[in-house]
């Protein structure tokens, strides 16, 4: 919210939930994944913002560098990358 400029509200919810709101427009978005990943809601959440031209690219692109990559302190494995096609 704060990176939109106050133009866009978001509440995340439980299961992989996140709904997002365009201030003053009457109009939103919800994201529901399936099997609960964080990590997938945010890919689609970022990606979307983006094609409907409420996030600039600049912005998309400063989300996706906290949200889509792997934290160092995580013990796994990379056998693949989650990345906004």
């Amino acid at each position: 919210m704060r990176i939109s400029g106050g133009t866009l509200v978001s509440k995340a919810g439980a299961e992989g939930i996140q709904c997002v709101g365009r201030v003053g427009e009457g109009t939103g978005l919800a994201i529901k994944v399936a099997d609960g990943a964080k990590r997938a809601k945010y890919a689609v959440a970022i990606h979307v913002l983006r094609q409907m031209g409420w996030l600039a690219p600049e912005a998309a692109d400063t989300l996706a560098d906290t949200f889509l990559t792997l934290s160092p302190y995580k013990r796994l494995d990379v056998v693949g990358e989650v990345a906004i096609v």
